[in-house]
């Protein structure tokens, strides 16, 4: 209990130190409490940049959201013009082979016909 008794005050004494230190001035003249004034302010500016990025976040976020729709029927439209485009594109280009097949079939009749 002894002990106790002296941990006790040695601990009461410590802190009453501790206190008594941390509001003397250091070399610059500052006290922990000017400190600590700085830092929460600096902790107030930056809580206030956090919020305004976060709401500048949800704005984005929100408008994203609304435009989506247009965006995917927009790709949707894109798709399907390209596949038209695809399938005229073939169409046009079986017609030309087969054009050209035609006409390679008769020149070739012709030669034959020069050649005999």
């Amino acid at each position: 209990m002894r002990n106790f008794k002296h941990f006790g005050l040695g601990f009461l004494l410590g802190a009453a130190a501790g206190a008594v230190f941390a509001f003397l001035p250091d070399e610059n003249g500052k006290s922990t409490r000017q400190y600590l004034k700085e830092d929460a302010e600096d902790f107030k500016k930056g809580h206030k940049e956090l919020q305004d990025g976060l709401s500048r976040a949800q704005e984005a976020g929100s408008r994203l959201a609304s435009e989506l729709p247009a965006a995917e029927q927009m790709v949707s439209d894109l798709n399907t013009d390209v596949d038209r485009f695809k399938e005229e594109a073939d169409r046009e280009i079986n017609a030309l082979q087969a054009k050209i097949d035609q006409l390679t079939e008769d020149l070739n009749g012709d030669l034959n016909q020069t050649e005999n």
